[in-house]
């Protein structure tokens, strides 16, 4: 993608670029700054990682549903950015956009998950008559993007990643809902309202599907364009580990596949999210949707995972990885102080090919 988006935009894509082709992985989680167990603060000055470890991770991700009062604050949202910022993380902004059809004409549910009826893909289109609501919400990002600024001013660079899994069937941009070329289109109406429309100039964009990925055409069949995509990202979790016994196969095959559209497209490669995830009752009876408390059966996943993106084309070449948020100690995804797989996180950290905070100094 060429533009004349801002320096510390082109700035954050060199250096994504350099971790493509180091031997070093950034390591995300999202919500860290904010939303953690062994928090004692939620302004972004700390989280589960610093507090095992003594430093942020280098990628740290935010949800819209942080603007609104599901996962937080606006006025906070932007406090956090800016303090990550400060200690030289990379920002990583999702979007789980509510259900437009719900809700009064001016307002809609923060959050509304897997609540996908209402046609709304297509009623948020210009002409649609939820057009007009989907612009306010879209107004509302580019806000959080013009408040998002350090202490000269500037626009804090961030990623933003909507849309994502849409080759799921779960949110309501999803193929069973929206056809390839429909899709599309609504991806890049959405950016091009946000930056042409609005004149924003300090993100790069995403595109995430769900894995597996079993084929360069069906990575590429929704793919919104060289022109409004930097990274070319993947989904993709450890379920029910005691019966997934191909995960890491299939993770391997599917970053080697989008390895080779990454280059053959010039972009960047990552893992934009993954975590062991029992959605299971757990070995010690209770049910978890990410890691368990305790009896954690697979107390190595952490270093399985580096050795396999170690040892194949696609993992060796992504610039970060992000593992999802710890929101509570029957749902999370990183171990946090004391539990039982701090070790082996620690050990996945210290490998000498995990890269922490500080990324850069954007001075």
């Amino acid at each position: 993608m060429t533009d004349n988006r801002e320096p510390g935009v082109l700035k954050l894509i060199e250096v994504l670029e350099d971790y493509c082709y180091s031997d070093k992985i950034l390591c995300g989680h999202q919500n860290a700054g904010h939303i953690g167990i062994k928090m004692d603060v939620h302004d972004g000055t700390t989280s589960d990682i610093k507090v095992i470890t003594g430093s942020q991770p280098a990628v740290v991700g935010i949800d819209t549903l942080s603007f609104n009062g599901y996962e937080g604050k606006f006025a906070d949202a932007v406090k956090v950015v800016k303090n990550l910022y400060r200690q030289g993380v990379i920002v990583v902004l999702t979007s789980h956009m509510p259900n437009f059809s719900l809700g009064g004409p001016d307002d809609y549910y923060d959050y509304s998950p897997n609540v996908t009826v209402g046609d709304v893909g297509h009623r948020i289109m210009p002409g649609g008559d939820l057009n007009s609501k989907y612009l306010k919400f879209l107004d509302k990002i580019v806000e959080f993007c013009d408040e998002c600024i350090d202490v000269e001013g500037t626009h804090i660079p961030m990623i933003f990643r909507p849309f994502h899994e849409d080759n799921g069937n779960w949110f309501w941009w999803g193929k069973e809902f929206l056809n390839d070329e429909d899709y599309k289109a609504l991806f890049r109406y959405t950016i091009e309202y946000i930056t042409k429309v609005k004149g924003i100039k300090s993100l790069l964009f995403a595109y995430s599907p769900n894995g597996p990925i079993r084929s360069r055409e069906e990575y590429m069949s929704r793919y919104p364009g060289d022109d409004v995509i930097d990274i070319m990202g993947l989904d993709f979790y450890h379920d029910r580990p005691l019966k997934n016994k191909v995960f890491f196969s299939e993770l391997s095959e599917s970053l080697n596949i989008i390895f080779d559209c990454a280059m053959e497209h010039g972009k960047i490669l990552a893992l934009t999210e993954t975590g062991l995830r029992w959605l299971e009752s757990s070995p010690d009876g209770n049910y978890y949707e990410g890691l368990a408390t305790k009896n954690n059966k697979y107390l190595t996943w952490f270093t399985d995972l580096l050795k396999l993106l170690n040892e194949s084309e696609g993992g060796q070449r992504i610039s970060f990885v992000l593992f999802w948020s710890n929101f509570s100690d029957s749902q999370f995804w990183v171990p946090y102080k004391g539990h039982e797989m701090e070790e082996d996180f620690l050990n996945f950290v210290n490998s000498g090919n995990v890269q922490l905070a500080p990324v850069f100094s954007m001075r």
